[in-house]
């Protein structure tokens, strides 16, 4: 193909110099043949060049948006965070604020009712949208509340001011924050493939953050004057750009209208018969016409009865380009975490020191490393590996990338325990750490905290990973099986589809922790990796030993009910099967598991105290 290339094109052809060459180069035995192989090899790869770059330039927009979005969300949750504290910085310079905090038991009781506070708000704003599942909201709210509340006190406390290149600097934190620089950086190098950048940001403000997005407007129509059709202005506010969904009722018959003036219609009058089985519903993605005008000052309605008409407008609003929704998500997780680590070792500095020792030393140990590269390495295998699942090898990918981070991050749990606790109390090192001003229970708490900051380090850059494959993995499979490019869409719900099952399965990796933990206060390490093993095992299958119970004697029964009390249900962080469906979690059920993790964690933290209290360090 390259010689008749060559042959047909005169560009390609060899310039006359080469023919004027003297005589001294003829010994080189570089002859017209050899030349024109040169120039068709270097015509054929600037050929294949171009083909992969013109390849490239069709599925880069599929790869690089997702990564777009969560990147914008991180930068986001990063101005947020600046700004909050920023803005608590320059209030700390009160006297009377940025002293607030000095004394101990003032800074913690003013966060408690900053908190209360706080919750309070959340609670108004969030409850509602619960439905017949609201009290399940509570306690994550309360939660969020209390978090803030400390955030707010100690954000005003001139340590804090002093201390934020330090606390950004010291323990998992540069961990966590570079691992979310480097996803940002990668988003921002690919910003010149992302489709429609400026529509995306352009969205954001149109988030619903304080609402489900439903907005209700209701006009009343005084009937006609006269035999004439009299259309009226309806006088309600809407945009119709966000309109996802709307739902129009009316109890009369009316006709809705763009102006006025029949003479002036675009189209002719929509009409409206009273009852809700009569209802307009419109649907933008249905792709429709609308039943009302974009602009709301042209929307005029014509009551053709004698009493006046009441027309209820629900209006379902959405970001023009939903997936915009994610940004905001996403940053305030950031913003809530960073918070979070900020009024811990603030409000607990014995704690925090503490973990942060635990953290360091476990994240410094080769069995650390070890778990990162082989996490690492799974998951980009899963994501070029042929599962051969007739179109479902993206969701084989979820299921077994999210239950490998699992799996590491329960080993990095388990494992630490031992090492942390079981091996210092036998080696004498927790009598000598007691023998400051730290209790038992700051020892224990600190113990699991800097644990659980080590395995959610490791957490956090194996699920970077697992999302920029998620991100690549729909074009892996459409270019294997010779089918049309997804849109970036594709990739994006399967990353934000993933997000919440990876919280969930380190809520079951806490869960584990706590247990490994407690028990590692009187078991060596090897009898606590048995039990924490047995104990994962009965407590995925304590939901089916229960049902199963029911039909069957009063003892088997009773049984099964003893091992559902005493064993932790670790079924309710398996969502297996709505990974395997493709359906996304919702977050209703994600302040569930989160109630029963709270309880769970207290009770063993309980029970981890008494096995604790009377043990002899000596």
């Amino acid at each position: 193909m390259g010689t008749l290339f060559l042959q047909s094109s005169p560009r390609f052809e060899l310039p006359s110099m080469i023919a004027g060459l003297p005589d001294a180069f003829s010994s080189l035995s570089f002859g017209r043949e050899q030349s024109i192989s040169l120039v068709d090899s270097l015509s054929t790869s600037s050929m294949d060049s171009f083909l992969v770059l013109g390849q490239m330039g069709k599925w880069m927009p599929t790869f690089a948006t997702p990564i777009w979005v969560l990147s914008i969300g991180l930068l986001l949750g990063v101005l947020m965070a600046a700004v909050a504290y920023g803005v608590l910085a320059i209030l700390s310079f009160v006297p009377a604020l940025g002293t607030i905090a000095d004394r101990p038991r003032q800074g913690v009781t003013l966060s408690l009712i900053a908190g209360a506070i706080f919750s309070a708000i959340l609670c108004v704003i969030y409850l509602p949208q619960g439905g017949d599942n609201r009290q399940l909201l509570l306690l994550p709210l309360i939660t969020i509340g209390v978090g803030l509340g400390f955030g707010f006190i100690y954000g005003m406390w001139h340590r804090t001011r002093d201390e934020w290149f330090s606390m950004l600097t010291e323990g998992v934190v540069p961990y966590l924050l570079g691992t979310a620089a480097v996803f940002a950086v990668l988003g921002l190098v690919l910003t010149p493939f992302v489709e429609n950048p400026r529509g995306i940001l352009e969205s954001i403000p149109s988030v619903n953050v304080m609402s489900d997005g439903t907005q209700v407007e209701v006009a009343t129509i005084d009937p006609a004057s006269s035999d004439e059709p009299e259309f009226f202005a309806a006088g309600i506010e809407y945009n119709f750009r966000n309109v996802a969904e709307l739902t129009i009722e009316s109890d009369k018959k009316v006709f809705l209208a763009d102006s006025a003036d029949p003479a002036a219609f675009s189209r002719s009058p929509v009409e409206l018969n009273p009852g809700s089985s009569e209802a307009i519903k419109y649907r933008y993605q249905d792709r429709e016409q609308p039943p009302i005008p974009g602009d709301p000052g042209k929307l005029h309605i014509y009551n053709q009865e004698i009493d006046p008409a009441r027309v209820v407008f629900t209006f379902k609003n959405l970001p023009q380009i939903p997936q915009a929704s994610s940004i905001v998500f996403i940053a305030i997780i950031f913003f809530l975490t960073l918070t979070a680590l900020m009024a811990t070792r603030q409000a607990a500095p014995r704690v925090w020191a503490l973990a942060l020792s635990t953290a360091k030393n476990e994240m410094a140990q080769p069995l650390y490393l070890l778990l990162l590269a082989l996490g690492i390495f799974g998951v980009l295998l899963f994501g070029i590996f042929p599962f051969n699942t007739l179109g479902d090898d993206i969701r084989l990918l979820k299921d077994s990338g999210v239950t490998l981070i699992m799996i590491m991050g329960m080993l990095l749990a388990v494992w630490s325990a031992g090492t942390s606790v079981s091996e210092e109390i036998e080696g004498r090192t927790a009598l000598t750490v007691l023998s400051k001003p730290v209790s038992r229970r700051s020892f224990i708490l600190g113990k699991y905290t800097g644990i659980m900051l080590s395995v959610l380090v490791l957490f956090v850059i194996l699920s970077a990973v697992l999302l920029v494959v998620l991100s690549y993995k729909p074009i892996y499979d459409a270019r294997e099986t010779s089918e049309k490019l997804p849109v970036w869409q594709v990739g994006h719900e399967e990353i934000m589809t993933t997000l919440p099952v990876l919280g969930l399965y380190f809520m079951e990796t806490m869960a584990i922790g706590g247990v490994a933990v407690a028990l590692a206060t009187r078991l060596p390490l090897l009898a606590n990796f048995i039990t924490c093993f047995s104990i994962y095992v009965i407590g995925n299958l304590t939901s089916p030993l229960v049902a199963s119970a029911k039909e069957n004697t009063e003892l088997v029964g009773f049984v099964g009910k003893l091992i559902a009390v005493v064993v932790p249900n670790l079924n309710s962080f398996n969502v297996q099967a709505a990974v395997d469906s493709g359906n996304a979690v919702p977050l209703i059920y994600l302040a569930g598991v989160f109630n029963y993790l709270v309880v769970f964690v207290i009770a063993v933290w309980m029970l981890a105290m008494l096995l604790f209290e009377d043990r002899d360090l000596a």
